[in-house]
């Protein structure tokens, strides 16, 4: 079961498996359509000394009666209000990744944490996503039919066929990714004025995924600290197929080691 964070932050936040000894905090943010489950393996698959725990965003799994958010300010303005108590909580760092829209959420709240001069990420890993610049490669899905939402899906390859085939279950999961799509095509990066962070910065990518790598490495104009980048086997969700065990050795990796205040 996951477990909320603290009344302060919850639905917003859940902790996969508390661990309050643990040195750092890893927030994940998921993709379009998903919830904190979709990052429920990680709990278990990255070492002890880091805590991981998922945003819950409206209108999914145990949220799923709320209303939906489809503008990018006001889905990073909520997230923010809500999980501002957390990033002050017992004074420990935290990291933040995000993959996909999830990406541009956690660069969002990693800018307003900067703007508002509240406690910095250690480290903000982004995945799956277009930087500055770049043009989304399929703007406009929120307009698309049923079955070409479908489609796209199943070429996606991280909805499991016999959820893509049932109807009922398609009725709940279109309307949250058109939603959500909404969203992302609200999307803007940093304003003109230069990079407002000064954390480091990991970016990832699946070597087949429409976020191509070129596409992923804009994400390094939005920051002064140090980039690093990896590029992945797979598509757009390559960091949940069974063979990501790189995924996950990479992430623990760049979080090792003492991280300075």
């Amino acid at each position: 079961m996951f477990t909320p964070f603290s009344t302060a932050s919850a639905p917003w936040l859940q902790t996969v498996s508390p661990r309050p000894a643990a040195r750092l905090r890893l927030l994940c943010f998921p993709p379009a359509g998903s919830g904190p489950n979709f990052y429920r393996p990680w709990a278990t698959q990255l070492p002890a000394d880091i805590e991981v725990s998922a945003v819950s965003l409206p209108g999914r799994e145990s949220r799923f009666r709320e209303p939906l958010l489809a503008n990018y300010d006001v889905a990073v303005s909520s997230l923010y209000a809500a999980l501002r108590p957390w990033f002050g909580a017992d004074r420990r760092p935290y990291a933040l990744l995000g993959h996909s829209m999830g990406a541009m959420l956690a660069y969002g709240v990693a800018l307003t944490a900067a703007r508002l001069g509240d406690p910095a990420p250690e480290r903000l890993l982004l995945s799956g996503a277009g930087g500055p610049g770049t043009e989304p490669p399929k703007a406009g899905r929120s307009e698309w039919s049923d079955a070409e939402l479908v489609a796209d899906l199943r070429e996606m390859g991280g909805t499991p066929e016999e959820v893509l085939a049932e109807p009922e279950l398609l009725f709940h999961i279109l309307p949250v990714l058109r939603a959500d799509y909404r969203l992302c095509d609200s999307f803007r990066t940093t304003p003109p004025g230069g990079p407002l962070l000064n954390c480091p910065l990991t970016l990832m990518s699946g070597a087949d995924d429409h976020a191509t790598a070129p596409a992923v490495a804009r994400w390094a104009e939005v920051t002064a600290g140090p980039t690093t980048q990896y590029t992945f086997p797979g598509g757009h969700f390559y960091l949940t197929q069974e063979s990501a065990d790189p995924v996950v050795t990479t992430v623990a990796s760049e979080l090792r080691g003492p991280i300075p205040r």
